[in-house]
């Protein structure tokens, strides 16, 4: 009798306890531990406690009245109702030199494609787009979400009390800090061009036609890009006077207006033809292009300032060029070196006169430190070996990026010590090139970096109709995967 009557006390408190407190539990906790960690720390609180509500580990279950369990899904697939604790970008990748640079959503869920984290992203891959669709792209499909699933107990008798419980659980997880949920990252968008001559008759294209009539479908990439870059085969002014040379080039003052409208930030001036004018004509080209917006890399008033950088930054995204020569004597017998900028001298940063050390100094770890170079032997396919001792020695000093000119050929690109380097762009704009060697043939890259890792390599195959250039189609890129291959093998 006595212990019918403590069995009967025990149910009655039982009853009690179920009709003030429920308990939650995680049905799948195992396959979720980053995710039923984060749930816990906000399901463990005094205001659910407070509530009636009270969290206990997996084995208890038949305590429990609300079960709660994860389910992930693609975020395109999810409605506005599910409660999003979890949410990380996968992008699809190759090998650079597998000549792909975009796939297929159908592709990449259907399992024909490694996913993986923007994080996880090593040379020598690069990132995929997904139906043309870059990581960054309004509609981007590669986002893998954790939702929330709450369920209670068929209880008719507390269905009004475990809804309301329900809907405080569902209030604070929505109103919770998460540390699973991945934004949206924030590209850095850089392009680049190479040997870029605006005589000849492009200067009036230029005016005439607006960007598109000389840069063709490049023009669009150089407006919509965050960072367009270019080398600057010329001074931009009336001033000076002609220097003995075999070829002088110079622009009006107007151009640097024009390709700042371009979309173009900052230009290379350290190369053989920014003295072909004289001193005057190079002093008045850094004035009329830092006036009109354009920063100019390689080229000052001094050594100090050719080897200051352009700083540029998206964000919390924090990106700065260089620029730096290192080129042959010319037949006619002009030497680069005689235009080196010095204490008190003007000129480029010449790498043969200090350029290298003044620059190694200024290279940091944190921003994404790119250098423009002008340099090696024209129509070369391959840099020579004191090209590529300068830029490995660059790179273990801290650069992330390096872009060559000057040998009006494409040359290959290479990962050295795991950063990007493009051996040479050939020519941009240069009228006069066809049917001189391969001169009517250049390189144009548009590049995605995020916080200073580089996704995205997309390379573009330009010919150049006299002075006007325009993409071309990508079996045009053989040449240049070839020369690829051949640098990683060598």
């Amino acid at each position: 009798m006595r212990i019918k009557i403590i069995l009967i006390f025990f149910c009655i408190c039982l009853f009690n306890c179920r009709s003030s407190v429920d308990f939650m539990i995680i049905t799948n906790p195992v396959e979720f531990e980053a995710e039923t960690e984060f749930l816990e720390s906000i399901l463990k609180n005094d205001n659910l406690t407070a509530h009636g509500l009270q969290f206990v580990s997996d084995g208890d279950d038949l305590l429990s009245s609300i079960h709660i369990s994860f389910i992930t899904s693609w975020e395109y697939e999810t409605s506005g109702e599910d409660i999003v604790i979890s949410r990380k970008i996968f992008i699809p990748h190759d090998d650079f030199l597998s000549e792909r640079t975009n796939t297929t959503l159908q592709e990449c869920i259907g399992g024909s494609e490694k996913l993986i984290q923007i994080k996880d992203l090593n040379p020598p891959f690069a990132a995929l787009r997904v139906d043309g669709l870059a990581a960054d792209d309004e509609g981007y499909p590669l986002i893998k979400v954790t939702c929330v699933l709450i369920k209670t107990d068929d209880d008719t008798k507390n269905a009004k009390q475990l809804s309301e419980k329900t809907a405080l659980i569902k209030k604070t997880i929505k109103e919770s800090a998460k540390p699973l949920y991945e934004s949206n990252p924030e590209l850095l968008w850089i392009t680049a061009g190479g040997d870029t001559m605006l005589e000849r008759g492009a200067t009036e294209v230029l005016f005439d036609e607006g960007p598109s009539g000389i840069f063709g479908k490049t023009a669009l990439m150089l407006k919509s890009s965050d960072l367009a870059l270019i080398n600057l085969e010329g001074v931009v002014s009336s001033l000076g006077q002609k220097v003995p040379k075999s070829y002088n080039f110079r622009f009006i003052p107007e151009v640097a207006d024009a390709l700042k409208n371009t979309g173009i930030d900052a230009v290379l001036h350290a190369n053989n033809h920014v003295f072909d004018y004289g001193e005057e004509a190079f002093l008045d080209s850094l004035k009329n292009l830092k006036n009109a917006g354009i920063g100019v890399v390689g080229a000052g008033v001094d050594d100090e300032e050719a080897s200051e950088p352009f700083v540029f930054t998206k964000g919390d995204q924090i990106c700065r060029v260089f620029g730096i020569a290192s080129f042959p004597r010319e037949r006619n017998g002009w030497d680069g070196e005689n235009a080196a900028a010095g204490s008190g001298r003007a000129g480029m940063l010449h790498a043969r006169r200090g350029g290298v050390e003044k620059l190694k100094q200024k290279l940091l770890p944190d921003p994404l430190d790119i250098i423009l170079f002008h340099g090696g032997a024209e129509w070369s396919t391959e840099p020579d070996a004191s090209t590529r001792r300068l830029y490995t020695d660059l790179i273990a000093s801290g650069a992330d990026l390096v872009i060559g000119t000057h040998p009006h050929e494409v040359q290959g690109f290479e990962w050295v010590q795991g950063k990007p380097v493009f051996w040479s762009l050939g020519n941009y704009i240069f009228g006069g090139m066809n049917g001189f060697f391969t001169g009517d043939e250049g390189l144009f890259i548009r590049l995605g970096f995020y916080h200073g890792k580089l996704l995205y390599i997309e390379p573009f195959p330009l010919f150049l109709n006299d002075i006007r250039t325009d993409i071309v189609t990508q079996d045009k890129l053989k040449t240049f995967y070839e020369r690829s291959r051949k640098l990683r093998n060598r």
